[in-house]
Parts: structure tokens; sequence; C-alpha cells
């Protein structure tokens, strides 16, 4: 889980030119965005959930060679590449979302290119913005209503601020928040207590914590009290490129957790506003702990549900 933020600032030259794509009518219940490595799209669970694909990278290695694709195909994993346990992240979070909550909605971006080998290659921040622009921009064809993105980078500044500043992707996913969209990203498995991970650091977006199996904040999980939103499970099952089952550990686990109950929620009372949506979990969450008694609030479904008018 690590995105690159170079100290010189890196420009890919990325244009999105037109492209000649159907017309989809949005889609009655609102979809979830999963940003991540790529996808095994040929899994039952995700064939059946995913109702249309993209490919945003900083490197020119989309299906179609270029910086950019969408359309069928465009988030999947390329065959070569199926059995490298390097890439399998994006698969994972995909089917813990779908067991989450089954029968929803997805919209799949492949953000993360790898080499032959299977090495990971770097992700740079203007390909971050790029790929936010391109779901404000489909927010309404797909009825998008929260967005999960299971990586990130942690902070080589100290102190109060040390979040690192980026205007362009802050205003949008402020604009996503004002719009009623949740953004939803890992604060990072460093056991850094005084600093969770980039974009999670970001103030507007949702930074979500692990659990331990105990049901208290995960050991690994980064803290930040002021920044850190809710808490959900840091450990679920999951399944791997070609079906084979996995347990997945970390706070990328507890993100799609996260956006997943988040949506149950829009789904059944499609009016709220994210601010609501928010005070209904924080009132119905209870407090949890680590072993030196820093504190968060568990996000719980089920107090939600019954909670509801």
């Amino acid at each position: 889980m690590s995105l690159k933020k170079p100290l010189t600032l890196f420009l890919v030259l990325f244009l999105f030119t037109s492209y000649l794509t159907p017309t989809h009518a949005a889609p009655a219940q609102k979809s979830l965005v999963i940003i991540d490595t790529g996808f095994d799209t040929s899994l039952q669970p995700i064939k059946d959930a995913v109702i249309f694909e993209s490919c945003i990278m900083s490197w020119a290695m989309c299906p179609n060679g270029q910086y950019f694709q969408e359309g069928t195909g465009s988030a999947a994993i390329p065959a070569n590449l199926l059995n490298s346990g390097n890439v399998s992240h994006g698969t994972q979070m995909a089917s813990i979302a779908l067991n989450t909550y089954p029968g929803q909605k997805v919209v799949l971006i492949r953000l993360i290119a790898y080499n032959s080998r299977g090495d990971r290659l770097p992700v740079y921040e203007s390909t971050v913005v790029q790929a936010f622009k391109w779901i404000m921009s489909k927010r309404e064809e797909f009825n998008i209503g929260a967005i999960a993105m299971a990586q990130g980078y942690h902070p080589a500044l100290t102190g109060k601020n040390y979040c690192p500043k980026s205007a362009e992707l802050e205003k949008i996913i402020l604009d996503l928040k004002i719009k009623n969209v949740g953004v939803f990203f890992p604060a990072g498995n460093a056991s850094d207590k005084s600093r969770i991970d980039w974009p999670a650091c970001i103030p507007a977006a949702l930074a979500i914590g692990a659990m331990d199996s105990k049901g208290q904040i995960a050991n690994y999980s980064n803290y930040d009290r002021n920044l850190i939103d809710f808490y959900t499970p840091g450990n679920a099952q999951a399944l791997l490129p070609g079906g084979s089952q996995t347990s997945a550990v970390g706070t990328s686990v507890s993100v799609l957790i996260a956006a997943s109950y988040w949506l149950t929620v829009a789904n059944l009372k499609p009016d709220l506003s994210a601010p609501s949506i928010s005070q209904l979990f924080r009132d119905s969450g209870q407090i949890i702990f680590d072993s030196k008694f820093r504190f968060g609030r568990q996000m719980q479904l089920e107090q939600v549900l019954m909670a509801l008018p």
C-alpha cells in the first residue's frame, strides 16, 4: 500500500481526449468506486457487480498501451501477472467490499502499474488527481455514492502540519463531500502513533483505522486522533486472482469495510447528506482503545440501521 510523492514535481503529460463511449443509464442504487492495483474481473462475484472500468496510470501501461483507458477490460490484471502476489491487492479489496455489502454495484479503477517481473512502479500525485477528476466527471452517470482507495504513502514530514499539501486533490475531495460522496482512505500500517498516511490525512477525506480481533485499535494501525474518523475490522477473508481464498490484514481491509457500511446506509436513505451519515455512525459507534489508551470510534453498521427512521 504505497504511493510516492516526489520531492520535485513530476508531471505526466496526460490528456483526456475524446472517447466514443456508450451512454449509460445511471444505476438505481448508488455505486462504490474502488481504486487499486487491478482486478480479476473474471471472478463471478466481481463480474456480477461491475458496472464500469477505467485505467488511469503514471505509465503508458494500460491494456491499450496508453496512460488512460475506459470500458470493459480496462481495470483487469494482465494475464501474465495474474499469479503475481504483488498484483492481487485489488482483487482482494473488491471481494471484501462485496462480502461486506452483497449486491452493491462497483466501478473499478486500475491505478498501479507493474513491470514484467511483477514489480510495482511509482504512482505520482498528478495521476491520483486525474483519477479523481475522472470520478467527478462520472459521478452522476454512475450514481457514485462512495470511493475507496486502499492505497497511500507515509509522510516524511513530522510535526503538526505533516500532511503533504495537494490543493487540487483536496478541493476535489471537498467537492465530492459537498455532493454527498464519501471518500475513504487507509490510516496505514506503520505503527506510527503521531502520523497517518497521505491522502488519508486530508481533512475532507474519511480516514479509516483498523481494529484487531479483540475489537480494539490494532497495534499496526497508524494513529492521529484529530484526523482518523472511524475504525472497522482490519482482517477479513478475501479472494485472490483465480478464485482461491486468503486472509487479508491491514487498514486496507478496514477501508473497504467502512465504505461498504457507508454505502449501505446511503442506499437505504438516499436523501441523507454525507455529514448526516457520518453523524449517524458517530452517534452509534462505541469508543475503542489501544494498549496506551489512545482512543477512536468504531463504525457499527447494525447500530446505525436500528437507529434509522
